[in-house]
């Protein structure tokens, strides 16, 4: 019996025969008709569009073809790690663990490649550079979820991408009120800890939006308003709070690291925050920002 591609064996592929099985006694057969389905060697690896758009954000871009880049492994493993954590702890109850593992692996993987992008859509008008970054996150949280086979329906398809789409919304805007708040002094702690309360806040904001958007085109906006805010807030609320704990540790590695500090330096343009020199392979070629660019 097979229900979920992580209980096939890796090495297994070509004509599988999948079979239900219930010992119901006396009341009828224990076995179901055998059902034949090709299963080939890349339904095991669901994610595996993910990691080549990693692996190509790497390969392609002359300045992440260095050592340094693969760092960025390391807040993907420490993500999953949490989330590991967090399933073994308490478990997800009637939700499916399958989507949110999915949805996990398409939000790290987002911050992932915009971390290795970050210094060729810095140093631009700051709303350009935010509106790319949210393109990026949003594009591989796209592909991510049509490449898998978790999401049954075209609107749960729709739903998932939207769900990608406000949290990266939430995180950049975190990313990107935090960056305000150390505009005069910058600092690793002081950054981490303005960003947590500006991530829960932005995702409160965007899940009540959200929430309200949906309760209005399904005609339920007048009778359960405050019951549809209470719900959307306490759901924005633990959103941010996850969101917040997954790209902590990539915040970590670009303060840690003069690899991925440029990179961010480059996008949230503070003079409080100097780069801390370049690599031992030298430094990173990034576009000057034109003189009379707008500033957001």
């Amino acid at each position: 019996m097979c229900s979920y591609s992580w209980r096939v064996p890796l090495r297994a592929a070509g004509k599988l025969k999948i079979v239900a099985s219930q010992d119901i006694g006396d009341l009828g057969p224990a076995h179901s008709e055998p059902v034949f389905y090709y299963w080939t060697w890349f339904h095991s690896i669901p994610s595996l569009a993910l990691w080549v758009v990693l692996a190509l954000a790497i390969v392609l871009v002359k300045a992440n073809r260095r050592a340094q880049a693969l760092l960025i492994l390391v807040p993907m493993l420490i993500a999953n790690l949490l989330w590991f954590g967090f399933r073994k702890a308490n478990g997800l109850g009637d939700l499916d663990e399958e989507v949110f593992t999915m949805l996990l692996l398409c939000f790290v993987t987002g911050i992932s490649v915009l971390w290795l992008l970050g210094h060729l859509i810095g140093n631009r008008n700051r709303l350009v550079t935010f509106l790319l970054a949210w393109a990026i996150m949003a594009t591989v949280g796209l592909v991510g979820v049509v490449s898998s086979d978790v999401t049954e329906t075209l609107d749960d398809t729709g739903f998932a991408v939207l769900i990608l789409v406000m949290a990266a919304l939430a995180v950049l805007a975190g990313v990107a009120l935090a960056g305000w708040c150390c505009r005069k002094r910058f600092g690793g702690p002081r950054f981490t800890l303005w960003l947590g309360p500006w991530t829960v806040v932005a995702s409160v904001v965007f899940a009540v939006l959200l929430g309200v958007t949906v309760a209005f085109v399904k005609g339920v906006l007048t009778s359960y308003i405050v019951e549809i805010l209470l719900v959307v807030m306490w759901i924005g609320l633990i959103s941010g709070a996850c969101a917040y704990a997954f790209v902590l540790p990539y915040v970590i590695l670009a303060l840690c690291s003069s690899f991925f500090r440029d990179r961010l330096h480059a996008c949230l343009q503070l003079k409080s925050m100097a780069p801390e020199g370049a690599d031992a392979d030298g430094p990173i070629s990034t576009p000057e920002r034109p003189k009379n660019s707008d500033s957001a």
